[in-house]
């Protein structure tokens, strides 16, 4: 079942999906140029499903994850933006898609667990062991066992995954996987992080991109950034900086010296001209 929300309203339940939204909706009601606020609701999943989804995949999903599918099988936000009075594009959209459609990658387990156990593969710090650990920069420890599972796909350049590092893990957190070069980006520690960041995000198209080694954001999605959440460009910007020096450090600046080479031709023509004189 799919329904547009509407902010006066008071039912049940869109009070539940104002809360699970943070009101999200009035607040991009309230931004100039922002229209169309548009949520498709979906019923609740059945706790079968969720079992038969586990059994399936030999886990078991974490509690804030299993509450969040009980209440609402996703959903889906989307929101235009006014250029001018005749021109309205659809570009903000958050997405959490039917449980049965969160898909599992087979094909990048092995082929990323043999890039991990390369010899120049640095380790990561053990998923309980959170002391002075630097998450933006966090690496999933995988092997064979680990199951990785596919929540979003961004412009083929990108996916957003749910990983359980074991088949025991309780805890899976939420990396960007790029594929292109196969790096992981830290993303969030729980679903519920995930969902407050796509929030906080407002739906702004690729936000997750923002915290990627290699790939950057389209060159009109920065243009919506500026004229709605410049903020957030600008923190994105600074993480995205950060990320990318500590996987591929600079290289010592150099200067421009001089070279005295050049004032030998001077010289020679100094002498050519003390021949024609002479």
């Amino acid at each position: 079942m799919a329904s547009t929300s509407s902010v006066k309203s008071s039912s049940p339940e869109d009070e539940f999906y104002n809360n699970l939204t943070l009101n999200l909706i009035q607040f991009l009601n309230n931004i100039t140029r922002i229209t169309n606020v548009t949520l498709h609701k979906q019923q609740p999943c059945e706790r079968t499903a969720i079992s038969t989804f586990e059994q399936r995949h030999n886990i078991f999903l974490p509690d804030d994850m299993k509450r969040f599918y009980l209440s609402t099988d996703g959903f889906t936000l989307h929101w235009c933006f006014q250029y001018a009075p005749n021109v309205v594009r659809r570009v903000g959209y958050i997405n959490f898609p039917h449980l049965m459609q969160i898909t599992l990658l087979r094909d990048y387990v092995e082929l990323i667990h043999m890039s991990n156990t390369s010899p120049h593969a640095k380790k990561s710090p053990g998923s309980n062991d959170h002391r002075n650990v630097d998450k933006s920069n966090q690496q999933p420890n995988l092997n064979l066992r680990s199951k990785i599972f596919e929540l979003s796909s961004i412009l083929d350049v990108a996916k957003v995954c749910l990983i359980f590092e074991t088949l025991e893990s309780i805890n899976p957190k939420i990396y960007l996987l790029e594929t292109q070069s196969n790096k992981w980006q830290f993303l969030a520690d729980s679903f519920t992080e995930y969902l407050r960041m796509c929030i906080a995000h407002l739906g702004l198209p690729y936000w997750e991109l923002c915290f990627a080694h290699t790939c950057a954001l389209p060159s009109w999605a920065e243009q919506i950034y500026l004229l709605v959440a410049p903020h957030l460009l600008e923190h994105n910007n600074n993480v995205t900086q950060s990320n990318r020096s500590l996987s591929c450090p600079r290289d010592p600046v150099v200067y421009n010296e001089l070279d005295l080479s050049i004032f030998r031709t001077k010289q020679k023509c100094n002498k050519q001209t003390n021949k024609l004189n002479k």
